[in-house]
């Protein structure tokens, strides 16, 4: 029972000493709390100091405002200018093309009269598919109409220079006792 009676004493002690810990717990967090008291009051000081500094800042709250919306337009310009590369390359292509584009602002006229020409045209259209077919037809004649003067002129070269005998002969032929044909006068063709 001893044993049991020394731990009785022990919790009642523990008891009893658990006021005073508290207590002197507390006085230690008060001391470090007085103790922390010089460096708020410096801070304090510091801040009142800037307090002026402080209530400027909240009088420019509408400037800062405007000087964020500003932050997003540069930001926008930021993209705008990032682009200006690709816009620089497309004029350089319109630039390329301007004299094409000028031409095509002075046929601007024309392309109106080709407008007024287009009904006529519908009303020709289909006259063009019959004249198409006769063209088709008309193209292996045409070859053999090439290739006939190709033959002309030929024969005309191989002929040409028989022309030239046959009038001698022709001459001798007169010229002969028996020749029944009437002599041929200068300068007539014969038929």
């Amino acid at each position: 029972m001893a044993g049991v009676g020394l731990h009785l004493l022990a919790r009642g002690a523990r008891t009893a000493l658990a006021g005073p810990v508290a207590v002197l717990n507390a006085v230690t967090t008060l001391a470090e709390a007085a103790a922390a008291i010089p460096r708020l009051a410096a801070s304090l000081d510091r801040l009142a100091e800037v307090g002026a500094s402080l209530e400027s800042l909240a009088e420019a709250a509408p400037s800062l405002a405007r000087i964020g919306d500003a932050a997003r337009e540069v930001g926008r310009l930021a993209d705008t200018a990032e682009a200006l590369p690709r816009v620089a390359e497309d004029l350089e292509r319109l630039a390329a093309v301007a004299p094409a584009l000028e031409h095509l602002a002075e046929a601007v006229e024309d392309l109106r009269g080709l407008s007024r020409v287009v009904p006529a045209l519908e009303e020709v259209g289909p006259a063009v598919g019959p004249l198409r077919d006769t063209l088709q037809s008309l193209t292996p004649l045409a070859e053999t109409v090439a290739q006939m003067s190709i033959a002309i002129e030929t024969l005309n070269a191989t002929v040409s220079p028989l022309q030239g005998t046959a009038e001698r002969l022709g001459r001798f032929v007169d010229r002969l006792p028996q020749s029944r044909r009437p002599p041929r006068r200068p300068g007539s063709n014969p038929a």
